[in-house]
């Protein structure tokens, strides 16, 4: 089983949010927003001890409601639908259960359990005689049911059992209470054997999870990759021929003495009390076999050092080596699922490690015969796979007095929406992977995103911005966009919006394309090819912004778009002059020609003199959502 959604209920800033998960699921988002919060609900839900909320773990002080935790499995198996009977019989897809903590400390745990809803009363009967009555009541009244004699208390209950199994259209949810170690690791509860949550949070000690513990990482790492059994017998006969030799030698040292004390003692003893008498011998003593125990230390060179002297670096390397090797383990030892549930994964890594560390983790998540699923709350790009961006969930939090935070998601099927009647289904399948792999990944960690054509816009208005104060654009957390050409501006856009970020786009209408191209020398046929091209291109962006479709639009700066009439240069050419004699300046500083080159761009923007034109100012105002 895997988890297919889940709903957190006034827990820390999370006031009700359903999150639906994936095979990986990245949250994003600003500091605060409740990225972690998400996962310490989940470790809550799974591996929370009694006592371990407070009323400061109510959202914003709401003492009055109930923080609730509810969890929605799927991809159930033969052995999940036998170890969880009635709570996801055979024929059910999906088995829901939550948790729920008051503010006078009690926590319920419960759970649908599927059932005809004409059994409920016969389930519920106090006695098996009222049991038998009822049953047969209904049997006699509805023989459509086809329900077959039980004479007995438990014949009733197994024939019920046995006709909801091949009538599992025919149930639906009553919420039932659970035991209190449903959930619990190693617990002999339900779940035990069948999902796993382990989660790794930013303060996480390697010292702390190196330690053999039922609880630590190692520990189950060992739990699952090495057989005790074995040396646990071993140990154990030996550890009773012990006990037989001590014997042996308490009978051999200590019977002449003892028998002699006895004796004695018994004289004085029956002298006060006619009757009776006492023995002196050796105690039974109860040698207990220890279990076996395993630790793990660190060679650094020739010398053997405890990990906790080590660096942050190489603990949080050790914790990630770890939780890999648990997985695979896990998956080749054991029919359940691990979550693995990671805060910060790129804390204290080395990007190379980073990258790597978010591969082998995608690969075994994807991997069905492996059984693991994995969550991330991250900062980091390199855990953020834009192609994958349907399962990025990101989270953004209001500035009301009482803040509320929300989900944003997209899906291959919401863009492919968005984008309906201007690029095809199949188009979309054919640019995802090259837009959003190269460009997108670093967009969807901003507040607002500029999508531009090319580098050269982006290195101008970066320029521009840096006019006022170096970084100014990225200080208030927007990113400029380059996705290579007009025709992926739709598609960016699309990505961007459905995920909650704001967006801001700006294209070359290209209208003076044919001097250009007759300039270099372009045959009619190519000319002729090169107008389709900016046409189709042209009229497919102006559609999908809702605007007047033209072969050929004027410049404008509206509210979601600005056009150039013609492109970027054409337009410093007419209205910048200084900027153009800021280009040249750097090409004869360089010796080379720096045409289209990014770094002469940003320095020709910082370094021109005069005024920054009326509509480049324009833009970048929309683009600052001002």
């Amino acid at each position: 089983m895997k988890i297919q959604s889940v709903r957190i209920k006034n827990f820390r800033t999370l006031k009700d949010v359903t999150i639906p998960f994936d095979a990986v699921t990245t949250f994003i988002g600003p500091n605060g927003a409740g990225k972690s919060t998400v996962l310490r609900a989940l470790d809550w839900y799974f591996n929370g001890k009694p006592g371990s909320l407070t009323e400061k773990d109510c959202s914003f002080g709401v003492t009055t409601e109930n923080v609730e935790v509810q969890v929605t499995f799927t991809d159930l198996t033969a052995r999940d639908h036998e170890a969880l009977g009635k709570y996801a019989p055979a024929g059910v897809k999906t088995f829901t259960a939550w948790k729920r903590w008051a503010a006078d400390g009690t926590e319920v745990l419960s759970a649908n359990a599927k059932g005809f809803p004409e059994f409920n009363a016969i389930k519920a009967a106090g006695s098996a005689a009222a049991k038998k009555d009822l049953y047969a009541s209904l049997r006699s009244s509805r023989a459509d049911l086809g329900l077959p004699v039980a004479n007995t208390g438990a014949a009733v209950d197994q024939a019920m059992t046995t006709w909801e199994s091949s009538h599992t259209d025919l149930l639906v949810d009553a919420p039932e209470a659970l035991q209190t170690n449903f959930f619990g690791f190693n617990s002999g509860g339900k779940m035990s054997g069948l999902f796993d949550f382990v989660l790794v949070t930013a303060d996480l000690r390697a010292s702390e999870e190196s330690v053999d513990g039922k609880s630590s990482i190692i520990g189950r790492i060992l739990e699952r990759s090495v057989d005790r059994a074995a040396a646990d017998e071993a140990i154990t006969k030996i550890v009773e021929e012990s006990r037989a030799k001590q014997q042996s030698v308490y009978e051999e040292k200590f019977k002449a003495q003892l028998e002699t004390i006895t004796t004695q003692l018994n004289e004085v003893v029956t002298s006060y009390s006619p009757g009776r008498a006492v023995t002196v011998s050796p105690a039974e003593v109860e040698l207990k076999a220890p279990r076996t125990i395993f630790e793990v230390a660190v060679l650094d060179g020739k010398t053997e050092t405890a990990v906790e002297r080590q660096g942050h670096g190489f603990q949080r390397t050790l914790l990630i080596s770890a939780l890999q090797l648990l997985a695979q383990s896990g998956a080749a030892s054991a029919e359940g699922v691990i979550c693995l549930a990671i805060e910060e994964p790129e804390l204290y890594q080395h990007p190379i490690q980073a990258q790597t560390f978010a591969k082998v983790l995608r690969s075994l998540a994807e991997d069905t015969s492996k059984r693991i699923q994995v969550t991330y709350a991250t900062h980091s790009p390199y855990f953020l796979e834009a192609r994958h961006f349907d399962q990025v969930r990101r989270l953004t939090r209001s500035s009301d007095e009482t803040p509320v935070v929300t989900v944003h998601l997209a899906t291959v099927a919401d863009v492919k929406i968005k984008l309906n009647g201007v690029l095809s289904a199949e188009t979309v399948d054919r640019q995802l992977d090259g837009l959003v792999t190269n460009q997108l990944a670093v967009a969807l960690f901003a507040h607002r995103a500029f999508i531009v054509e090319g580098t050269t816009e982006s290195s101008v208005f970066y320029g521009i911005s840096d006019r006022t104060f170096l970084g100014s654009l990225e200080a208030v957390g927007v990113s400029i966009v380059p996705v290579g050409g007009k025709t992926s501006i739709p598609l960016a856009h699309a990505i961007l919006t459905s995920i909650g970020i704001p967006v801001y786009a700006l294209f070359d209408a290209d209208s003076g394309f044919e001097a250009r191209a007759r300039a270099n020398g372009k045959t009619q046929d190519k000319i002729d090819a090169e107008r389709k091209s900016h046409v189709a291109g042209n009229r497919a962006v102006l559609k999908y912004f809702g605007r007047t479709e033209e072969d050929f639009p004027p410049a404008i700066v509206a509210d979601e778009v600005a056009i150039f009439g013609d492109h970027l240069e054409s337009f410093l050419l007419a209205n910048w002059a200084e900027w153009i004699a800021a280009c040249k300046n750097a090409e004869a500083a360089a010796g080379i020609s720096l045409a289209k080159n990014q770094l002469a761009y940003r320095t020709a923007t910082l370094e021109a003199d005069g005024v920054v034109p009326e509509m480049l100012m324009k833009v970048l105002a929309k683009v600052e959502g001002k």
